[in-house]
């Protein structure tokens, strides 16, 4: 069952005994704290510093083994549409140093890393080799910090997700997961790309992933077909963290409506099918990480 693991146990041989929990939304959490619409999320990190300590803290304590630094935009690309591309170092450094600081012992902390915003040559502005540049600055930065692991999340670009996984992989030894986003098509799955599961899987096993998933977008029970298909193509580890349902809007703000115990039934779907690392995206809270808990450490167990 779910436990605290001695820090000498490496994330990829802890995700091979048995399912390791992700946290949930961090940016669904800042806005909670206050996190005004247009404000830069990974600015906190260096002007309300106790406020992201504190839903780390929140996440470890509800039972997450991992959680995610405060860096979903923290590359120079993203940076540069604040003008605050000057802060990569100062924003990511200290990304990693909070979520390390109240880290227990046997837990994790994984640099999050997203899109750059931009797009790659011939559609978009950028070389492949420019974004790879842009992504091992980020993620140098991060494993400076004290980062046991790189998630690239939320990558609707095949082709940009390897970008940021040779980036990454330049950057340090660690492991290196990479989540893909979907959207649902009927009975099939694909990137607003045009890039399947089986292609994406496929692509980013021989770019030398470590774990290969999927995120965002999908609600929760969209994601247990798509997990299955997942681990259908793989034998490495599979991450998933899908939204927390269907947003809606009110008064000019985005909320979820699902609650904590139905996203964990459709979670504990997920695990069934053989996922090995679970989590929450848009709309998830400390409350749905320990929803999860108490799953995996009741009728689920050790998988």
């Amino acid at each position: 069952m779910l436990s605290d693991q001695d820090k000498s146990v490496d994330i990829l041989t802890l995700v091979n005994e048995r399912t390791v929990l992700l946290d949930g939304g961090m940016g669904t959490m800042l806005m909670v704290e206050g996190l005004a619409g247009g404000e830069l999320p990974e600015s906190w990190n260096l002007e309300r510093p106790d406020e992201v300590q504190s839903i780390h803290r929140r996440y470890f304590e509800a039972g997450a083994d991992i959680v995610l630094t405060n860096s979903f935009g923290g590359n120079r690309l993203k940076l540069n549409k604040k003008q605050r591309d000057e802060d990569v170092e100062r924003i990511n450094t200290r990304a990693a140093q909070l979520a390390r600081a109240v880290t227990p012992p046997g837990k994790f902390v994984a640099g999050d890393m997203g899109p750059s915003g931009e797009l790659l040559t011939p559609v978009g502005d950028y070389a492949p080799e420019q974004l790879e540049e842009v992504f091992e600055e980020q993620a140098r930065v991060l494993i400076s910090g004290g980062v046991d692991l790189i998630l690239i999340e939320t990558m609707f670009s095949l082709q940009e997700a390897v970008t940021a996984l040779k980036g990454a992989r330049r950057a340090g030894q660690g492991p290196v997961f990479v989540s893909i986003t979907y959207e649902r098509k009927g009975d099939r799955f694909v990137t607003i790309m045009g890039d399947t599961p089986e292609r994406s899987v496929k692509t980013l096993e021989q770019a030398g992933a470590d774990g290969i998933g999927a995120n965002c977008t999908i609600r929760s029970d969209e994601m247990i077909p798509l997990a299955a298909v997942l681990r259908g193509l793989t034998d490495l580890p599979v991450v998933v963290q899908p939204n927390a349902g269907t947003p809606r809007v009110k008064e000019g703000r985005i909320f979820y409506t699902q609650t904590p115990d139905d996203f964990a039934d459709d979670v504990e779907a997920m695990v069934k099918h053989g996922v090995n690392v679970v989590g929450g995206c848009c709309g998830t809270t400390p409350e749905f990480t320990s929803a999860i808990h108490a799953r995996l450490t009741g009728s689920l167990k050790a998988q």
